[in-house]
């Protein structure tokens, strides 16, 4: 099955690498206008123009998801130039890994301020276009969260990323039970992804030997890999698809819930 976002428009946060990229490519790809919106300019421009290359349409915003001014900013920039938005990606995340005794309280509101806020902000700064886009389209719109596994079950090692994460999925349900209550035909999601290949994943390998848990690198990721039935991590296209799925109609039933894409990681 193929999903189609044509004529769609969509936000994705944190888009200038990683798995913001990797959605961002994959919502163009299936004919959205994605506006790709990071806090480094630079990367952005490279994903964006790599996404017109290959004959799709990309733009570049500058956003600090933690900052409300910028919200305001980049979706008035949507509006201006689109006129609507369909689709919210708020993928833009950190991650600190360290033990409770270790984490400072500036780190903890950090991820607190980044994780949590910056998408309580981008979904409230959002929605009144979100919600006259969605009468124009048979199912109306669609906002997906980006969590974690580690929003589901815990973890040592990231105690405030994991509060974070757990936060975002609660705060994701409640909203899309006072949307769908409120008519407003915007549905509201969680993406739960477990090891993704990439940056994240080998700042956790990292910290692992920092703290004694392994020798190197190379045993943290047979460690960490090893917890995962399926015994390999997620590519980041994998999580890219599942977020198709949910930005597109097909799932227009679904809204409160997660997407886990875990390699079986929860089902233990």
């Amino acid at each position: 099955m193929s999903f189609s976002l044509k004529d769609r428009v969509a936000l994705v946060t944190g888009s200038g690498r990683g798995i913001g990229a990797a959605v961002a490519r994959r919502l163009a790809e299936a004919g959205a206008t994605v506006y790709l919106a990071d806090i480094a300019p630079k990367r952005t421009e490279e994903i964006a123009s790599e996404i017109r290359a290959r004959g799709c349409d990309a733009r570049e915003l500058v956003l600090d998801v933690a900052s409300e001014t910028n919200w305001k900013a980049a979706i008035s920039e949507v509006e201006k130039h689109s006129r609507h938005l369909d689709i919210l990606v708020n993928n833009a995340g950190i991650v600190v890994a360290k033990s409770v005794e270790e984490t400072t309280i500036e780190e903890w509101q950090l991820m607190m301020r980044v994780n949590l806020e910056g998408a309580f902000i981008g979904v409230k700064t959002a929605l009144p276009l979100m919600k006259e886009s969605a009468k124009l389209t048979p199912f109306g719109g669609s906002i997906i969260n980006m969590s974690s596994v580690s929003g589901i079950v815990g973890t040592a090692n990231l105690s405030g990323y994991t509060a974070s994460k757990g936060g975002l999925r609660f705060f994701s349900k409640s909203a899309a039970i006072e949307f769908a209550r409120a008519g407003y035909r915007i549905r509201v999601n969680t993406v739960h992804p477990g090891l993704v290949e990439g940056a994240t994943a080998n700042l956790l390998f990292e910290s692992s030997v920092a703290s004694g848990l392994c020798r190197d690198t190379d045993e943290a990721r047979a460690y960490w890999t090893a917890r995962y039935p399926v015994n390999r991590m997620a590519r980041q296209l994998d999580i890219g698809n599942g977020v198709l799925y949910l930005a597109a109609d097909e799932s227009n039933y679904v809204t409160g819930t997660e997407l886990i894409i875990d390699g079986g990681l929860s089902a233990q």
